[in-house]
């Protein structure tokens, strides 16, 4: 089909090659070509799957072939083809066609009787500096392993032209197939002047995608019709006496039309010019719609700024745990003076 990405050629269970689009023009049927040299007689079993973009495979086609001689260099080798079908779920119009070279011809020698000759180890070239694989390698679309997928791969012992080189040396272009990719350099041996090699910075390194962190969940806020009011604040004694323990009562109300759905607090400060004395805390109880309750008595002790003015500050709900449906009315203030008692 139209969408096929590559093909993998295996021999006796070992990736060869892999060939990238070998089918841009969308036929249900398509040929693709690849030159294998044998390296010695015996029976060999050539695979081929076909891969779409998505990694679904198809079922591997395979086809056993006997090598009975050695080829001579200046011989043809003789063409195998064996089929490979389109991955699952493809429209089977039609089945895809891939051949595959394999050196199966016996030749006649002019060596002695037993002797054999050596089969070609790479093909002809155009005289450029040549590269031979010490070992499987990727072929990628720039100089960096950041290119990636990989578009292909070299077998060890394969050989390709070099085509280029990017400016630090550590990579070379080659030729692949019909197209050109990039290996790194330690993994091929060269033969030939590289010298004169043209200089390729290769294309844009790519720029990775930094993912999007997602944010937490927020928490849900219960819908609530509750409403705290903080009400009259009262002192006992009214007069406070310092480094004397006093107790503060504060009228808690829920005006709204729902009884609060939770417990909290809320605070009690004593403030002089701004600034914090002594603070406490009292417990909010479950509320019900319309009703006014006695917080107190919260006991709290104030030992500086006798004779001066203070202020006792009422916060109710000031972490918001209660629902309710705004807090603008949870503040409420009393001033009083601080008697002098027995303080220095």
């Amino acid at each position: 089909g139209p969408d096929i990405d590559r093909v993998e050629i295996t021999v006796d269970n070992e990736i060869v090659a892999t060939l990238p689009q070998p089918n841009e023009a969308g036929n249900p049927i398509f040929p693709v070509t690849y030159s294998w040299n044998a390296t010695g007689v015996g029976t060999h079993t050539i695979g081929v799957t076909a891969f779409r973009s998505n990694g679904v495979a198809s079922e591997p086609a395979t086809e056993t072939i006997t090598v009975i001689s050695s080829v001579s260099p200046t011989e043809e080798p003789t063409p195998t083809s064996t089929p490979t079908s389109e991955p699952p779920d493809a429209e089977r119009t039609g089945e895809a066609e891939v051949e595959e070279e394999a050196t199966s011809e016996e030749t006649e020698s002019s060596e002695p009787d037993g002797a054999e000759t050596e089969a070609e180890s790479r093909p002809r070239t155009t005289g450029r500096p040549e590269a031979t694989f010490i070992q499987g390698a990727n072929v990628r679309r720039g100089p960096g392993t950041n290119f990636n997928p990989p578009i292909g791969a070299f077998a060890a012992g394969q050989t390709t032209e070099v085509l280029g080189r990017n400016p630090a040396g550590d990579w070379y272009k080659v030729r692949y197939y019909n197209a050109d990719g990039w290996v790194f350099a330690s993994l091929v041996e060269i033969e030939g002047d590289i010298s004169n090699l043209p200089v390729d910075p290769g294309p844009p390194t790519p720029i990775p995608v930094t993912p999007t962190p997602e944010p937490p969940p927020s928490t849900p806020v219960p819908q609530t019709q509750a409403n705290l009011v903080a009400g009259i604040i009262r002192l006992n004694p009214a007069q406070p006496v310092c480094q004397e323990t006093f107790q503060v009562h504060v009228d808690l109300a829920n005006l709204g039309s729902e009884a609060t759905t939770t417990t909290g607090r809320f605070t009690v400060e004593d403030v002089v010019d701004g600034q914090v004395q002594e603070r406490t805390e009292g417990a909010i109880p479950i509320i019900q719609a319309g009703q006014t309750v006695d917080s107190g008595p919260v006991p709290i002790t104030v030992s500086t700024h006798y004779g001066r003015e203070h202020t006792i500050v009422v916060v109710l709900n000031p972490d918001g745990s209660i629902p309710e449906t705004g807090s603008g009315d949870n503040r409420a203030e009393l001033k009083y003076t601080l008697q002098k008692g027995n303080c220095p």
